[in-house]
């Protein structure tokens, strides 16, 4: 492994001004309209653009990094991480980007945000970090809280998630307790809260033509209805232990309409970060 102190930042960092680290959230803005009315939303989702609708574009975002293997391949990486507004590595995922710079040799700049309960991060790493003008490092103990929803107690971030699922489910959870706008993006899905009211989400041509999988999934009960699917809903009511609308894909139509009374999972795939 080598040592965060090979490391060498070639671009210039991006440093927001400290007040915006007393702000408890702070919204990651996609293309899309937000209109709420009478606790229902009404919500427009256009995250897909640049060439022919294949990469994920965001107006304004944060990335996070977790303590989970980083599969998404280095060229998307330095789109993602260049473009971010913050940039944030929680406890151990700081030693993991590190790892992933250095392997790949990507002239990223650091972190301007450290964070985590540092159980994790390993000693040289936090050091090096603390020794950083560039770094925020800010320890967050509180252990009824995950990594993840220490970060957002000032964050919004797009994240890996892999492997262990009460980790996934511990992430979604996390969107749906501070009622959130956010994304979990993976090496091949993206995954977000659709939150009560009437959704329309855009579907790039590449994803339709493919038949590439999508899901409503319940984050409790739910009845949903849905045009644009190849199996709809129809006012059916969603929860686990009952109907769950998972391998579902797209009929061919450009947007994916959705109505739920309730917070519920919504999850595609896309090209392969």
């Amino acid at each position: 492994m080598l040592h965060p102190s090979k490391y060498i930042s070639t671009q210039k960092l991006y440093v927001l001004p400290c007040t915006l680290y007393i702000k408890p959230l702070l919204r990651i803005l996609c293309y899309n309209f937000d209109i709420v009315m009478g606790g229902r939303e009404e919500r427009e989702w256009k995250i897909f653009g640049g060439r022919d609708d294949h990469e994920l574009k965001f107006k304004s975002y944060g990335i996070l990094i977790l303590n989970r293997p980083i599969t998404i391949s280095p060229e998307k990486m330095i789109k993602l991480w260049n473009e971010a507004c913050w940039r944030i590595t929680i406890d151990g995922g700081t030693d993991r980007w590190f790892e992933f710079v250095n392997q790949h040799s990507l002239p990223l700049s650091l972190p301007n945000y450290v964070t985590g309960d540092f159980d994790s991060i390993k000693p040289k790493t936090l050091e090096f970090c603390q020794n950083q003008d560039e770094i925020t490092v800010k320890n967050t103990p509180d252990q009824d809280f995950t990594d993840f929803d220490k970060a957002l107690d000032c964050f919004v971030a797009i994240s890996e998630h892999s492997g262990r699922l009460d980790q996934i489910f511990s992430n979604i959870n996390t969107l749906a307790r501070v009622q959130l706008d956010g994304f979990i993006l993976s090496q091949s899905a993206i995954t977000w809260l659709l939150h009560p009211g009437y959704h329309r989400i855009h579907i790039p041509d590449y994803l339709r033509s493919q038949k590439v999988y999508c899901g409503v999934l319940p984050f409790s009960e739910a009845k949903v209805t849905s045009k644009g699917l190849k199996w709809n809903l129809n006012s059916n009511t969603i929860k686990f232990g009952g109907l769950l609308s998972s391998s579902n894909t797209y009929d061919g139509s450009p947007v994916v309409e959705i109505d739920t009374d309730a917070n519920i999972i919504w999850t595609m795939g896309c090209e392969k970060y």
